[in-house]
């Protein structure tokens, strides 16, 4: 008998650990917000190494940290849909999708993409460190940061390809 309640203790024991832990994990995964309200401050600098775009993006937030990724986040948001202007040293990058008419048909998508941090797989700080001097001012609403970022470009049409929110490029040759 003995034995069985100190089972019984082990195993719900162990299951109070396990939910704390799935609670813990969900708590810590991290978050991005995302609005499309906002307009981007995205430059292209030049074309980047085949199928890569190098971006000037300016991004004000509360901390460095919150700056930094709301620039990478603008970045891919500006490659998928608005697309960038051009300068005389690269061409214009047209925007993936139809702009915002894809975004509300797609809002979920769209919103899994950008706030659980997907879009990271598709960009690249490239600064060594924080930015500093006048790319990172302090201003009353927080931090205006300039970052240059790398968006690879192919891979993350590819994904827009293979998600359906994107038609691929062969299909206009058939």
């Amino acid at each position: 008998m003995e034995y069985n309640l100190i089972y019984e203790i082990m195993r719900k024991a162990l299951i109070v650990l396990l939910v704390v832990l799935c609670y813990q994990q969900m708590a810590c995964a991290k978050s991005y917000p995302f609005d499309m309200k906002h307009s981007y401050e995205v430059e292209i600098v030049r074309v980047g190494t085949q199928g890569t775009k190098y971006l000037k993006v300016f991004k004000t937030a509360g901390s460095i940290d919150k700056a930094v990724n709301g620039a990478m986040q603008d970045a891919v948001a500006a490659c998928i849909f608005t697309g960038v202007e051009g300068k005389e040293n690269a061409g214009r990058i047209q925007p993936l999708v139809k702009g915002i008419e894809e975004y509300n048909n797609n809002k979920k998508f769209f919103n899994e993409f950008f706030k659980k941090g997907k879009f990271m797989n598709y960009v690249k700080n490239v600064n060594s460190g924080y930015p500093s001097g006048e790319d990172n001012v302090k201003t009353r609403k927080g931090h205006r940061v300039c970052v240059y970022v790398i968006v690879m470009y192919d891979k993350l049409r590819n994904y827009l390809e293979d998600a359906g929110h994107v038609k691929r490029i062969n299909s206009y040759f058939k």
